[in-house]
């Protein structure tokens, strides 16, 4: 007896229903010239399946909110770099030569990211082809292989989200690259030696594969969560930022944001951290009130100044 082999793992002159989310057909050559509908499985690199089960091209462009979510992705690298060269600095004063690894991470960044778009349909261009995300489950197609009649599965797993899954891990190996190119230099230029300037970089070769880990385990959940991951971890930084400060009157706490150059900095980049991601968390529900809510980014700075001397530890030890 032998088994009849079913129509979707066939090729076909029609275009016929394929099984699962993610599995789909696309045109094939023929030995006469002609072309064919494959037989149903994954779609090419750049495509994904229509509701009629044809491999599309992607060629829509990508939302503000995708363009935002690639931005978090390439400054949470930077940030963690910034982080580890400030915990490893050996000096507690923000020095010239402290500033100089700083610069050149920003640089090593803005290359690699700027490198990244131009090697990305349409090549040579600072704008991307994409899909369009319409659900959770396109960043994860592995998890939907269809197994019909329950006897093999059918492996249809495909990059649905083209090109925002596969640009970060492209992103983050051009990191690497332009740290083992750039860093050097400007550590030999600003004469950084020794722990100084070995530590940061060995700080970015752990961070970089831990940070693609991250990513290609959760990546669908960051995509629909980094507007509220970054205004959380915003808060929480700022708010650690002064409580290290020695005197916590509303006094000292302002004399010393406005005079020190270095906490000033801070506090600016905390309010560019949590506009954008008010603005990534508007964008998504009520864009109509963007205005209003770019507003409220220095209220935790002077809520902390206002209300410290309520919460003074002192005070409570004292009682």
């Amino acid at each position: 007896m032998f088994l009849k082999t079913p129509a979707f793992l066939n090729v076909s002159d029609s275009l016929t229903k394929c099984p699962g989310y993610y599995c789909g057909r696309h045109l094939v050559e023929n030995r006469n010239e002609t072309y064919m509908w494959s037989a149903c499985g994954s779609c090419p690199r750049g495509s994904r399946v229509n509701e009629s089960w044809a491999c599309t091209d992607c060629n829509s462009s990508p939302t503000v909110y995708d363009w935002m979510y690639l931005c978090f992705m390439v400054l949470v690298g930077l940030l963690s770099q910034w982080y580890c060269i400030d915990i490893m600095s050996q000096s507690s004063q923000f020095s010239f030569k402290t500033f100089g690894i700083h610069a050149s991470a920003l640089i090593e960044t803005l290359l690699s990211a700027c490198a990244t778009l131009l090697i990305h349909q349409p090549y040579g261009l600072f704008s991307l082809k994409s899909c369009a995300v319409e659900q959770l489950s396109d960043w994860y197609t592995v998890l939907h292989n269809p197994n019909p009649n329950y006897e093999e599965v059918l492996h249809c797993a495909q990059e649905a989200v083209y090109p925002l899954y596969s640009i970060v891990f492209m992103h983050y190996g051009l990191s690497v690259a332009m740290l083992f190119f750039i860093r050097p230099w400007v550590n030999k230029a600003f004469q950084n030696k020794g722990h100084c300037a070995s530590r940061p970089i060995y700080a970015a070769l752990y961070l970089f594969p831990i940070l693609a880990l991250i990513h290609g385990i959760m990546a669908g959940l960051i995509y629909y969560a980094f507007p509220s991951i970054i205004i959380l971890l915003s808060l929480m930084s700022h708010a650690f930022h002064f409580a290290s400060r020695t005197d916590q009157s509303w006094r000292a706490l302002l004399y010393e944001t406005v005079s020190c150059i270095h906490n000033l900095v801070v506090v600016i980049g905390h309010w560019v951290l949590h506009g954008f991601g008010l603005v990534a968390l508007t964008l998504w529900f009520q864009p109509q009130l963007l205005a209003v809510i770019l507003t409220l980014v220095p209220l935790p700075t002077f809520l902390y100044i206002a209300l410290s001397r309520f919460t003074d530890p002192g005070k409570f030890h004292a009682d």
